[in-house]
């Protein structure tokens, strides 16, 4: 349905969270017409365009085809988009309360809401919040750490034969619940298991927004490409987990922008260099450095970035690319144990996180992203 305010939203979400997780507690099984409440989280880099035009742009003109219409509400950040996909209505809301990193809510099924959101998001204003293996250990320490999934596929990036008798582990998933969830996850980073392929791709926490009122809570899938999937008996507590998380991913984009972006700056008749690269290091060498680096800037998702590879050396590529989240220039100097990302100012920190984040998910679990200093760039 179309809302009009935020207080009607929280209403009808909290309202549909209470339902469906009664019957998942009562049934174990979902009625036939009902779906999750699904956060997402979406960085807008706008420039100076009005986020209410960015909206309509972006779900209105690329999901045409659907007749994606947005309506308007009572409140100037909040609008509702509805199409049909296949045969559902599907309503989304658009909350851009924060002009840069919004929120859009749903109550659709899984298969409409994702087709909805993977056509918005190619307008190349707009981006998922993309949150590291570190972060999402953050989100499970807010609340009771009820369960993981896992998610590795090095099959992406095409730098070994996974065919080689001795080829290392190339695939791996798997999803656990339960309270024995952060044990599991010990047991497979100890060195003789699988610490190189344990990427962490999504957390299951319990919270309390009151913590004196254990009954009122958010039981939340939280996903590291930002989304965010919920049941429970509160969406107050929802909203405060699911803003707790993003504003440290948001603090986290501006550091990088603020810190790292490179440009010369004049001072009293003297040029001089502010910023400085990231340096990304890997725990195992690249293979195969040539199909490594192509696989990288391919501008197939998940990366998003586009360039081609020259090699300087035996084992040194330098990348001049284009990210096509924002559309500005990115440098990468990559070799078989680390790359250096040179972002100029002005561009977006969601390239670094985005970069790292795969880099976790297709190649190293255990990346890392740090300064000249030696210090954690996605520290928390």
């Amino acid at each position: 349905m179309i809302v009009h305010d935020r207080r009607q939203l929280s209403q009808l979400l909290g309202d549909r969270m209470t339902r469906t997780y009664s019957d998942l507690a009562e049934r174990q099984a979902l009625e036939v017409d009902t779906s999750l409440v699904k956060t997402y989280l979406v960085e807008a880099h706008r420039g100076d365009e009005d986020p209410a035009a960015l909206a309509r742009r972006s779900f209105a003109d690329l999901a045409a085809g659907v007749g994606a219409r947005v309506h308007d509400s009572d409140e100037p950040a909040l609008v509702t988009v509805e199409a049909k996909i296949r045969d559902e209505i599907v309503f989304a809301y658009v909350d851009f309360t924060n002009p840069r990193f919004w929120l859009i809510h749903s109550m659709a099924s899984s298969n409409a809401i994702d087709w909805l959101m993977n056509r918005a998001l190619l307008s190349p204003e707009l981006d998922r919040a993309w949150l590291p293996a570190n972060l999402l250990e953050f989100a499970s320490s807010l609340g009771s750490f009820r369960g993981l999934g896992l998610d590795y596929d090095r099959r992406v990036l095409h730098d070994i034969d996974l065919e080689q008798p001795d080829a290392p582990v190339g695939f791996l998933k798997m999803q656990l619940w339960g309270n024995k969830a952060s044990d599991v996850l010990r047991v497979l980073r100890e060195p003789h298991a699988f610490p190189s392929e344990t990427t962490l791709a999504k957390v299951k926490v319990k919270f309390w927004l009151d913590g004196a009122n254990q009954e009122v809570f958010t039981l939340d899938d939280i996903k590291y490409d930002g989304k965010i999937t919920a049941r429970g008996t509160d969406f107050a507590s929802h909203i405060g987990l699911t803003t707790t998380v993003y504003g440290v991913y948001e603090r986290l984009v501006v550091a990088i922008e603020d810190e790292f972006g490179l440009e010369a700056v004049s001072e009293g008749g003297f040029l001089s260099l502010h910023g400085e690269p990231i340096n990304v290091f890997f725990s195992r060498p690249v293979s195969n450095l040539k199909s490594f680096c192509e696989g990288l800037c391919s501008a197939a998702p998940p990366f998003r970035i586009w360039g081609v590879p020259t090699a300087v050396g035996n084992a040194f590529y330098r990348i001049h690319a284009v990210d096509l989240h924002v559309g500005c220039q990115v440098m990468l100097e990559v070799t078989k144990d680390f790359a250096r990302v040179f972002l100029p100012a002005g561009s977006c920190g969601n390239t670094v996180l985005r970069l790292v984040t795969n880099l976790q998910h297709h190649y190293d679990a255990l990346v890392q992203a740090q300064s000249g200093a030696g210090e954690n760039v996605l520290g928390i």
